[in-house]
């Protein structure tokens, strides 16, 4: 995780993973995290810089799913997912107000 974070601009990842279910473990599984821009998102009264971080997994080469998420370096959290981006069926999923935990 030391060479994943902190997510930088212009950053691109290829992890390899194993699915938990045990007849699809034995093909090739990716996650690929590529940050395509940054830009400004608010939630609630305040607006945090966060990057668009592409999100592509993938099982034998293949595309089974792909998505964006919205994750702000300050925070270390995504403040919203993007599904169908650049489509007629875009959807975005986000959070209406951020509140900290209390210890």
């Amino acid at each position: 995780m030391g060479k994943l974070l902190p997510i930088k601009k212009e950053g691109h990842h290829v992890i390899p993973f194993v699915p938990l279910d045990p007849q699809q473990s034995s093909d090739k599984w990716t996650l690929e995290l590529s940050v395509t821009k940054r830009e400004t998102v608010a939630v609630g009264r305040c607006k945090y810089e966060v990057f668009r971080i592409r999100e592509e997994t993938k099982r034998g080469g293949e595309r089974v799913e792909l998505s964006s998420a919205l994750y702000s370096p300050d925070l270390h959290a995504t403040l919203a997912k993007i599904y169908g981006e650049g489509t007629s069926e875009e959807s975005i999923v986000s959070h209406d107000y951020i509140q900290s935990l209390s210890r």
